[in-house]
């Protein structure tokens, strides 16, 4: 009797080592799911911030060499040689007038001097309200080193004298085209045709 009453209780230890093995052996394996898991998340994460990575370089070296291109064209060398122009215009130097012969060239100078020889000869130049504003209408190129660049312009002529006192100021807008020549790696203006202008005073002061 003794060991009848005996057995069922070593039985019953058994199966709770058995059962509490199992819940161990269960919780182990579901953590060891979980760190896999996480593992596997840790890895997709890192492979997106990757791809991100390299998306985010392809789009800004795309975007440099865009920028460079448009640097380079003939629309952004004719924005440059007006904003010369202005400059000459606002401070006339004999340093000016000379990098004003390396951009334009004698057929494209003798269109821009006239004004710049007003001013000159009347001792004014440039101020206060003087800008310009260029859209490009459109770009055809003749040969690859051949371009022409139509715009549409509106100039403001504030003219002043050495004083700074207002003597005239006239709005001119304007349609042209812009042939350009590759000279070395650049562009320079050859010849500027005027299709039309017209010039209004500015506002009063």
């Amino acid at each position: 009797m003794a060991i009848t009453g005996v057995l069922p209780v070593w039985i019953a230890l058994l199966a709770l080592g058995l059962l509490v093995a199992v819940v161990i052996w269960a919780n182990q394996r579901e953590a060891a799911l979980q760190a896999s898991e996480a593992r596997a998340s840790q890895a997709e994460a890192r492979a997106a911030t990757a791809e991100a990575g390299v998306k985010a370089q392809a789009q800004m070296q795309a975007a440099t060499a865009t920028a460079l291109a448009y640097a380079n064209s003939p629309e952004a060398t004719v924005d440059r040689r007006l904003g010369l122009v202005l400059a000459t215009e606002r401070d006339p130097t004999d340093q000016r007038l000379r990098t004003l012969k390396d951009a334009f060239g004698p057929a494209a100078l003798a269109v821009m001097r006239p004004e710049i020889d007003h001013l000159l000869s009347g001792g004014l130049h440039l101020g206060g309200e003087s800008s310009y504003e260029v859209t490009v209408l459109a770009t055809a190129y003749s040969s690859p080193d051949q371009a022409q660049v139509r715009t549409r312009e509106r100039w403001t002529y504030d003219e002043r004298s050495a004083d700074e006192r207002r003597t005239r100021c006239l709005v001119e807008s304007s349609d042209q085209t812009y042939t350009l020549q590759r000279a070395g790696s650049e562009w320079q203006v050859a010849d500027i045709h005027l299709a039309s202008s017209s010039r209004t005073d500015c506002s009063s002061p």
